[in-house]
């Protein structure tokens, strides 16, 4: 079984009882992520990455593009990329890694660094400041 699909398992097992999990694999529009994730706040879109060698992210253009049209729709997308040193993984922002590869720049720090459940509970925080955030502009 690959690891990739082993890390999917893992975050399906993380997550609520009462959230929607949807595993995206669409081989005609390459680029989306890899779940959307439905719970109490927005949904979540997350780019999953299992490295077997190095420490970089690497998203394929179609990627990058579909991170950066995420967030101009006020949507939030994430990549969790498995740590394979431990059982944790790390949480990076999915527009601000896609921003840094637009701009050639180095790769953004991750905004989290934990367990499957700790990355997904700090990926519905952020969703929901997004949110609070959202309704002061309008």
């Amino acid at each position: 079984m690959s690891s990739e699909k082993n890390f999917f398992k893992q975050v399906k097992a993380s997550l609520n009882k009462s959230d929607f999990i949807q595993k995206i694999e669409n081989k005609y529009n390459s680029g989306f992520p890899d779940l959307i994730i439905i719970n109490e706040t927005l949904p979540l879109f997350i780019e999953l990455k299992a490295p077997i060698k190095g420490n970089r992210i690497k998203l394929e253009k179609s990627q990058v593009s579909t991170h950066l049209r995420i967030n101009k729709n006020n949507y939030i997308s994430f990549i969790l990329k498995n740590d394979p040193r431990t059982s944790k993984a790390f949480l990076f922002d999915g527009f601000s890694v896609a921003n840094a590869i637009v701009l050639g720049q180095e790769e953004p720090c991750f905004v989290f660094h934990g367990s499957i459940s700790q990355c997904l509970q700090a990926c519905n925080d952020l969703a929901q400041r997004k949110v609070r955030l959202a309704s002061f502009t309008l």
